[in-house]
């Protein structure tokens, strides 16, 4: 099970992380889906973190990861 951590992001509020599988789940504000990218390092779940722009560094993440929405639209 992934836990997931606040971002301060205008994209989205919660990212969450699986070492072992190297899942990157982010749940998107705009439209309440979470979605899934594959074969992320965990180097650049770091990196988000710690970026300056969380926004600017997920939009290379969802350039650079194939995803896939993984529920149903959802308030957390």
């Amino acid at each position: 099970m992934i836990e997931y951590v606040p971002l301060d992001s205008t994209m989205a509020d919660l990212v969450g992380y699986n070492e072992r599988s190297k899942i990157l789940e982010v749940h998107f504000v705009a439209s309440g889906y979470t979605f899934a990218y594959e074969d992320v390092p965990e180097e650049e779940f770091d990196n988000l973190l710690d970026a300056k722009s969380k926004d600017k560094y997920l939009q290379y993440i969802m350039d650079s990861y194939e995803g896939y929405r993984i529920n149903a639209q959802q308030n957390r």
